[in-house]
């Protein structure tokens, strides 16, 4: 379930770094979990970071890539999730992504019909590393049921938002409830959905 992505065109964005300083991100890179993507969070809403895909919580002893996604059926029900609702959220932005189906072995790559970058919620949290004291800030996308669209290839999907609603994602004087509701009611429309054959395994 959407496991690799190209980040895409970023020169219009500047990256911000802990310290305060910026640069311009490589345009087109591919991400995986694991990788550092474009995010910007209700902590920060007015500046892009980079977070590393995959949320790490306290609670881990080391560096993984399990927690990658965040089914927002469970967001209320995994404490893991339900401890960042209302308080870490953020919003990835990338190009594309890719989705393989194995019965059919094919890669398909999902863009925007327009062009236009896709804007996933998720949730963030900052990671500790105790044998460096290094703090890695990380994320998790939240997945949504697929639209017609998608469930021709996969039966999930990111939760996508068109860019107008970002904000209520970030918003932090609304609860959790009022943004997973407003997330859940609006599902990217399959019009605005581009789905081509990335790659034939067969």
């Amino acid at each position: 379930m959407c496991g690799h992505v190209e980040i895409g065109e970023q020169k219009d964005i500047k990256i911000t770094t802990r310290d305060g300083g910026s640069y311009t991100a490589k345009n087109n890179a591919a991400g995986n979990p694991g990788s550092m993507l474009p995010v910007v969070t209700d902590a920060m809403p007015g500046k892009v970071q980079q977070f590393r895909w995959g949320l790490l919580s306290l609670d881990d002893n080391r560096i993984h890539s399990k927690n990658k996604h965040a089914r927002v059926e469970s967001l209320f029900l995994v404490p893991l999730w339900s401890e960042l609702v209302g308080k870490k959220h953020c919003v990835v932005r990338v190009q594309a992504y890719f989705e393989y189906n194995p019965a059919q072995q094919v890669t398909y790559k999902v863009e925007r019909a327009d062009g236009q970058p896709f804007y996933i919620a998720g949730l963030w949290d900052i990671w500790i590393d105790i044998k460096t004291n290094i703090l890695i800030p990380t994320f998790a996308m939240i997945t949504v049921p697929p639209n017609p669209a998608i469930a021709a290839i996969h039966d999930r999907m990111p939760a996508i938002m068109e860019r107008a609603d970002v904000k209520d994602w970030i918003n932090g004087s609304l609860s959790g409830l009022e943004r997973v509701k407003e997330l859940r009611l609006k599902p990217c429309p399959p019009q605005n959905m581009l789905i081509t054959v990335h790659k034939d395994h067969k």
